[in-house]
């Protein structure tokens, strides 16, 4: 096996922990909704949620649009714009998962950092704040790439921005869909932390299947180092 130099770090769900997020935007989405929809509330949403993560759509929110506007395209639309528009009042500050403030500085003192996730400039300031920037190999964000997860370009273009190679990379990230698969595709080893509302997404088939489980992101560099052992 290639020793491996790297770690990408997923945002959300790894560095960050987004349950008062999801939560906001479930409040926010329910209650637009029940507008259009009778009876629509709470309890159904998340239902609808973990029906778009086992069908491993990458935009779960689009997926409950879409779901609920019964192939509306001006509905859909319409969900969609009050939501955006709503959501700028809702949404929570940014909040460090339980544990990554240890977990960063450890896993510096073996690989290379680099940020891996759906964030911009937002998450680098909470970074500072916090006094976790410096343990990343570069600042780049999501707005300096021009593609996104789940597309594999979008790992190439990590690894060509900080000069690695993308077989000597270990992708850790919250979701089987948008992290393990796309990262595997490039020849990434992976990590799935079992964390938020993807915590029980599921591999389809053996190809999709991570090289690591992980059940929150407490003692992450420790497994890690033990399953890639320099």
């Amino acid at each position: 096996m290639r020793s491996k130099t790297a770690v990408l770090l997923d945002a959300g769900g790894v560095i960050l922990d987004e349950a008062e997020y999801e939560n906001a935007g479930a409040r926010v989405i329910a209650g637009i909704l029940s507008d259009s929809v009778p009876g629509y509330d709470l309890a159904r949403y998340w239902m609808d949620t973990e029906e778009s993560v086992q069908s491993h759509c990458p935009h779960t929110r689009d997926y409950i649009f879409w779901k609920r506007a019964r192939g509306d395209i001006a509905l859909f639309a319409s969900i969609k714009a009050r939501y955006a528009e709503e959501w700028k009042q809702a949404k929570p500050p940014l909040a460090l998962m339980k544990g990554v403030e240890t977990e960063i500085p450890a896993l510096a003192e073996r690989f290379r950092l680099v940020l891996c996730g759906q964030y911009g400039g937002e998450i680098m300031e909470l970074l500072d704040q916090c006094g976790l920037a410096g343990y990343l190999s570069s600042r780049a964000t999501q707005d300096d790439y021009s593609v996104t997860k789940p597309d594999p370009r979008y790992f190439e273009q990590i690894c060509r921005r900080d000069g690695l190679d993308p077989e000597a990379c270990i992708m850790v990230g919250d979701r089987i869909d948008k992290d393990v698969i796309p990262a595997k595709t490039v020849g990434m080893g992976t990590v799935f932390v079992r964390t938020g509302i993807y915590k029980n997404q599921r591999a389809r088939c053996p190809s999709e299947l991570p090289d690591l489980v992980l059940e929150g992101v407490e003692r992450m560099a420790r497994a890690i180092a033990e399953k890639w052992p320099s």
